[in-house]
């Protein structure tokens, strides 16, 4: 790989700058390099410096991570970064920098405890990888917002010096009624006093606070870094079950004994809570439910009804057509459904029972269903007037198609009473002259 003689003296100076711990200024390093400004505040301002460069204050900066990668490294690094803006790109403190990557990595292993199938205790995991990686990144806002020493409590007797708690970061970032606020504080009261309680039986309930957790995170954490938090690539973070009932109690007695009212308790406190804070940014408002049912006259539907409301949410459902594919259900223009009736006519009946029900006859003297018998019956029982199970107009261009339950319907009318058949053609011929 062949690499620019500025780059190579860019390597050889930072080296030296992070080896003998010396800070340096912009005019340093033109001088060391043969750039213009205008070069150095390309590669600075794009971020393609950040893992190397970092600001101390008074427009000095200080290396880092330059003496175990060779010059060849470097250049690659360089020539990269400036295709893909590197985490951290807009922070002046390497503190705040390695923080940033510590709290992604924690919120995607959060992810990744939740969503293995194999865990049975991934809320606890979740919990604490969650409420880590929000005090870290809280952490890192509050140094380039005001200084390193603004996350440092003052040394305990023991000289360890203290960052403050996520509560306190809270305090210095959100206003009190901020419903990301109060998400993050509802899942730190899961970690600290109830940890013990979010047994599988919570799930439906908790995940709702979880997935707000996360998406308010994605959100803040992407206007903070300027860069996507996960790949488009990255399919779905927290798969939400389906329920979010709380379990019976019968069954929670058996299971846990004595502690089933608590985690009861729980699930009824966290459901009031979400309910007086109705807001997606404290919990995903799954206040509906899909259910596919069987409609008996308008073919397959959906439901929507409020999943607590039980039988009164049904009463008050909403009824939303389910596309359907004609070629499946409606296979039957106007000839093939009468061809396929005399089908299933002929093979169901002898001609002593078709002559009684029928009353028009092929060139062969077969008692048969013509067009005008067709006609008749479709209209006796209005099937063309709508859309229905058995039949669906095509508008442009305009077709009539027809369903196996208008075949059968229409054999079951004209076998089931003698008559019936002359009777309605007699009316819709009268009707038409």
């Amino acid at each position: 790989m062949r690499i620019n003689k500025n780059i190579s003296a860019l390597y050889a100076f930072l080296q030296n700058a992070e080896q003998s711990h010396k800070e340096f200024n912009e005019s340093d390093i033109l001088k060391a390099t043969g750039w213009k400004p205008a070069t150095f505040k390309t590669y600075y301002g794009k971020g393609q410096l950040s893992e190397f460069i970092s600001e101390t204050g008074n427009n000095s900066f200080e290396s880092s991570n330059t003496l175990n990668i060779s010059v060849v490294e470097f250049a690659k690094q360089l020539s990269q970064s400036k295709h893909i803006i590197a985490l951290g790109h807009n922070c002046k403190s390497k503190l705040a920098k390695a923080l940033l990557k510590k709290s992604k990595d924690n919120m995607i292993l959060a992810l990744e405890l939740y969503n293995r199938p194999s865990l049975e205790n991934k809320m606890d995991a979740f919990v604490m990888c969650f409420c880590t990686a929000w005090e870290q990144f809280l952490k890192a806002k509050l140094i380039e917002k005001d200084g390193e020493e603004t996350i440092f409590r003052n040394a305990s007797k023991k000289g360890i010096k203290e960052t403050i708690s996520l509560r306190e970061c809270l305090d210095k970032i959100f206003p009190i009624e901020s419903k990301v606020r109060k998400n993050i504080e509802q899942i730190a009261y899961l970690r600290d006093q109830a940890v013990h309680l979010l047994m599988p039986e919570t799930q439906g309930i908790v995940s709702r606070i979880f997935q707000s957790g996360v998406l308010n995170f994605t959100s803040h954490f992407e206007d903070f870094t300027e860069i996507s938090f996960l790949k488009n690539s990255h399919v779905g973070m927290i798969s939400l079950v389906g329920e979010f009932k709380s379990p019976p109690a019968a069954m929670m007695k058996s299971t846990y004994g004595n502690i089933a009212d608590d985690i009861l308790n729980l699930t009824s406190s966290l459901y009031n809570v979400m309910e007086s804070n109705d807001d997606i940014e404290f919990a995903i408002p799954l206040n509906v439910k899909l259910v596919f049912v069987k409609d008996s006259e308008d073919g397959n539907s959906i439901i929507l009804a409020k999943a607590e409301e039980g039988m009164e949410g049904l009463k008050k459902a909403l009824f939303i057509k389910q596309p359907i594919d004609r070629s499946q259900t409606h296979p039957f223009l106007q000839k093939d459904a009468i061809k396929e009736i005399n089908e299933r006519l002929h093979a169901r009946y002898d001609e002593n029972k078709l002559s009684k029900c029928l009353s028009s006859k092929n060139k062969e003297g077969k008692f048969i269903i013509n067009r005008n018998c067709f006609d008749a019956v479709v209209c006796k029982n209005s099937w063309k007037s709508s859309n229905s199970k058995y039949h669906h107009k095509n508008d442009n261009p305009e077709y009539h198609y027809y369903s196996l339950d208008l075949i059968e319907e229409f054999i079951k009318k004209v076998m089931e009473h003698e008559g019936y058949l002359e009777k309605v053609k007699k009316s819709y011929n009268n009707r038409n002259k």
